[in-house]
């Protein structure tokens, strides 16, 4: 049986963000959902007077992700439709080295 867990959903990716800066920075946020010609999710928190931010589309088949820096994209990445959990954190954590 297989256990691994996949991102299903925006949604999900927004826990996953929220628990990743929970754990690394003690903040907590909550995520901003839009709906436009894609479905979006916004996550915002400072860390060392600056203004960070998480921008995910929900494309066709696969996820867009930003990270901003006071307004600014410094890193981007695709993440593709059910893709594990697992990986996700390892993508996600060359963000979180930005960050500090």
């Amino acid at each position: 049986m297989n256990t691994r867990e996949y991102i299903q959903s925006i949604s999900d990716i927004g826990l996953c963000l929220q628990t990743m800066i929970y754990n690394r920075y003690k903040k907590k946020t909550k995520p901003i959902y839009t709906h436009g010609r894609y479905k979006s999710l916004y996550i915002t928190f400072y860390r060392s007077s600056h203004v960070f931010q998480f921008y995910v589309e929900d494309r066709a088949s696969n996820y867009m992700i930003y990270l901003l820096k006071n307004e600014k994209i410094v890193r981007k990445d695709v993440i593709h439709k059910r893709e594990s959990i697992e990986r996700f954190y390892i993508r996600m954590s060359h963000f979180f080295h930005i960050i500090n």
